[in-house]
């Protein structure tokens, strides 16, 4: 095979790699702060030099092809240079997986950050977590008197591992949690609300699986006695194991609360609203 067809195949090769992991939300993170404007390059630089050291091609269509692509990396580049992104990597104190957080913010009369989430173990490749963007909207007139950037705004530096999966940030919009392992995310609100509703009408026996953690309605009927246990595999769960009387819906802080604990009178349990 000549060096012209291996230069073929390997750019293909690039090519179709990246539109795979583009397609199934994974990215080579190294190159998330400049998007694809390498790999374009990389290409328009490749298939140049073949253009040009090809005998049987008119040079018309090398310098056509040039003359075509290098404006639209350069537009491309003027996006990605305008959309101004910042990176940060928050790692686990579990040593399993890190946080990868994209974001940027918006100021028109009021500011608007946006973050997108990526996990990773290696620190090289990431997966979008598509469901769990934060979106913050704070109005000029909330804004502390010494200014808020967009790591303040999400809490970077007070953020808390419940679990290698979970992680909470007290964001200045309240607490918001990101799972890193989409089974964690499977219970919904709906789910907690008949999970409540089995446990007041003192039903024994009724489950529900939250961040880790077995829940379990029970009922004494020589005592008429009903409480939840709380349970998890190895302990992972964000909650250690113990009995709880409730589940309490706290809507100042957003989020459904176990409450009057053995170990603790309350713990946050679920957000009641995922933005």
């Amino acid at each position: 095979m000549t060096k012209t067809k291996w230069a073929l195949v390997l750019l293909a090769a690039m090519d179709i790699l990246l539109v795979i992991m583009h397609v199934t939300d994974y990215f080579f993170l190294f190159f998330k702060p400049t998007g694809y404007v390498i790999p374009f390059a990389i290409n328009i630089i490749g298939l140049a030099i073949i253009g040009f050291r090809a005998p049987k091609i008119y040079i018309f269509w090398p310098i056509s092809f040039l003359i075509l692509t290098i404006p639209i990396l350069l537009i491309y580049s003027f996006i990605v240079w305008f959309m101004e992104y910042n990176y940060i990597t928050i790692d686990s104190p579990y040593d399993q997986q890190s946080l990868f957080i994209e974001y940027r913010d918006v100021t028109l009369g009021e500011t608007t950050y946006f973050y997108n989430f990526y996990k990773t173990k290696g620190g090289i490749v990431g997966k979008k977590l598509e469901d769990e963007v934060i979106e913050l909207v704070i109005q000029g007139t909330d804004h502390p008197s010494g200014g808020l950037d967009a790591k303040g705004a999400l809490g970077v530096g007070e953020e808390q591992w419940i679990t290698e999966d979970i992680v909470r940030f007290s964001t200045w919009k309240g607490l918001k949690e990101v799972h890193l392992n989409s089974t964690q995310t499977s219970v919904n609100q709906e789910d907690i609300e008949k999970f409540i509703a089995k446990a007041e009408d003192k039903e024994n026996g009724y489950t529900i699986m939250i961040n880790g953690n077995h829940l379990e309605t029970r009922f004494d009927e020589s005592s008429d006695d009903h409480w939840i246990d709380v349970s998890s595999d190895d302990e992972e769960g964000a909650v250690p194991t113990q009995q709880c009387s409730r589940i309490i819906r706290n809507e100042e802080r957003g989020y459904f609360m176990l409450g009057e604990c053995t170990h603790q009178w309350e713990y946050l349990l679920y957000p009641m609203e995922r933005k």
